[in-house]
Formats: structure tokens, C-alpha cells, sequence
């Protein structure tokens, strides 16, 4: 198939379709879709997007976990005002 077939059948013109060989990173991911739909594997984008297979995704997200997670103290119950009785009514 040519590069001109292949962009008509993308929606897309011959340049963009020249960026997505590129790797041109303003392409849209709907323009990559349009590509693989036309070759007949848009399976794949679900492989490509998948965060259990996105090792570097992983890595950098395991950088930002909190090392260490301090619980919250526990205050014993202070009872609401509305449940006191007026002590000075005694």
C-alpha cells in the first residue's frame, strides 16, 4: 500500500502520516489509532496503554509512593456539648 493510499484511508495527510513514522511527539494519539485501525490492529493500542505494562509509568509512580505512612493518633471520644449536663445547676 502507498504512503498516499495509507493516509486516505488514516483521514489524515501525507505529512502527518510522515510525523507518525517520525515519532513526532504532537501527533495525536487518535491519529495513531486512526494507523492502526487501518492496518487492522487496534488491539495493540490496549497493549500500548496498559499501566501494567508501562515499565518506565511504574517506575517513576514507585518514586512517589510515601516511604513510610504515619497513622493518625486517636483521640479518646470527647463527648459533644450537647450531651454535657450544666454542672452549675447542682
Amino acid at each position: 500500500m502507498s504512503t498516499e493510499d495509507f493516509a486516505e484511508r488514516m483521514g489524515v495527510s501525507r505529512s502527518t502520516l510522515a510525523r507518525l513514522e517520525r515519532g513526532d511527539s504532537g501527533i495525536s494519539i487518535g491519529n495513531l489509532a486512526a494507523a492502526l485501525q487501518a492496518l487492522g490492529e487496534l488491539d495493540r493500542l490496549r497493549e500500548l496503554v496498559n499501566p501494567a505494562r508501562d515499565d518506565a509509568g511504574l517506575l517513576l509512580s514507585g518514586q512517589t509512593i510515601p516511604q513510610r505512612i504515619r497513622r493518625t493518633r486517636r483521640y479518646p471520644h470527647v463527648p459533644s456539648a450537647a450531651g454535657r449536663r450544666d454542672e452549675s445547676a447542682w
